[in-house]
């Protein structure tokens, strides 16, 4: 598998110049039993431009690169003097920062920008299912039929774009790309990182620099929504998420307004700590309430056993975070559909299995009960 240059006009990534030379070399950095892959190197003399990493198992990464190479391409040449060079394998590959946008292929499509750190299009959050290596090609083909001057500009934007940095806070409303033409709004709700600035109370198991977002129950092709009319929209539970698509500016904001009462909806993170005085005590965080209660004399409350997720983990502690929305279009769709949040609460066990550690979820109505009870909190519904 490899991209035409056809394809990659309209993917937004750089062609494959006549002139340039093709070498392919092991990818040591990946090699088990079940997946070994290599990568196709394109030099413009002795000038690394391009590097597509091919996987056995069907995965397919293709980066724009300018990597300078020594001693006959076998050494990746220092960026400074005192720099030593390095051989040129796939581990030190990986080592190496791409420039502009790139394209991968496992299962799923994702076209995005290393410089910006923007992403065009997922076909997970398009709601796409996974595809073969015989359905990319069908939806490759369909791609560049859909895809006018207009769109092809735009395309092309996106691969130049420099990179910025972007402010936000508590409040903001923001607009995220859904596919090609449908976006999707929400809400920062709570920025963890300005708590800790003011010294408010925060239960430290968080990583990096974490928000809490909400998703309203939106789809739509309009990219200027009136945020009075966001305001009176329902909205999925609220997640942590990394503040990288906020920093970098790819979740756009679209206004602010002071978070009320009515607009609080906070992850629940209840259980012990790691460390040996955290474990002397049980910890409680909704939004700025924090509780603490000693071990001693106090049981912690765990999952219901006996259900068919049983393998998961007993606690509650609802810690995870990562770089996305835990929704995409079929959820949404489906939210918008039923008036509830319950295919939110209903996606696949495999498909997050965060959920199940979330007190909020309906099926842990009892526990939470409990736990509220326990914490002094049973005006809190």
């Amino acid at each position: 598998m490899e991209l035409t240059n056809k394809q990659r006009k309209y993917l937004g990534l750089e062609p494959i110049d006549s002139a340039w030379e093709r070498m392919e070399i092991p990818n040591n950095s990946v090699k088990t039993e079940l997946s070994t892959g290599k990568h196709i190197l394109y030099f413009d003399g002795d000038t690394l431009r391009k590097n597509i990493t091919v996987n056995d198992s069907g995965s397919y990464l293709e980066q724009t690169c300018h990597i300078k190479t020594q001693d006959n391409r076998t050494m990746i040449a220092p960026k400074t003097a005192k720099g030593k060079p390095k051989r040129l394998n796939g581990v030190n590959l990986q080592r190496c920062t791409p420039e502009g946008a790139y394209f991968r292929f496992a299962g799923s499509v994702l076209l995005a920008n290393y410089t910006t750190q923007h992403t065009y299009y997922s076909s997970v959050m398009a709601g796409l299912p996974f595809m073969s290596e015989s359905e990319l090609q069908v939806f490759l083909d369909k791609w560049i039929s859909e895809t006018d001057d207009k769109e092809l500009r735009r395309i092309e934007a996106f691969a130049h774009a420099k990179r910025r940095r972007c402010k936000f806070k508590e409040g903001d409303f923001f607009r995220f790309p859904i596919d090609r033409t449908n976006y999707g709004y929400g809400r920062i709700l709570l920025d963890v990182a300005q708590m800790r600035k003011n010294g408010e109370r925060f239960w430290d198991i968080v990583m990096c620099k974490p928000l809490v977002v909400s998703v309203y129950h939106i789809i739509t092709q309009n990219p200027s929504m009136d945020i009075e009319i966001l305001k009176t929209l329902k909205s999925c539970p609220s997640q942590f998420i990394m503040d990288n698509r906020f920093f970098y500016g790819e979740y756009e904001i679209v206004g602010n307004a002071p978070i009320t009462e009515k607009d609080e909806d906070y992850p629940i993170m209840y259980g012990q700590g790691i460390s040996p005085d955290s474990r002397k005590v049980i910890r409680f965080q909704m939004g700025r309430i924090f509780r603490e209660i000693p071990l001693e004399g106090n049981e912690l409350v765990k999952r219901a056993s006996g259900r068919r997720d049983k393998d998961l983990l007993p606690d509650f502690l609802n810690n995870g975070i990562g770089w996305s929305l835990g929704v995409d279009k079929n959820i949404l769709e489906a939210c918008i559909e039923q008036g509830s949040n319950e295919p939110y609460w209903n996606q696949s066990i495999d498909n997050n299995l965060l959920h199940r550690h979330d007190l909020r979820h309906p099926v842990n109505r009892a526990e939470l009960e409990r736990v509220l009870r326990q914490m002094g909190l049973d005006d809190i519904k």
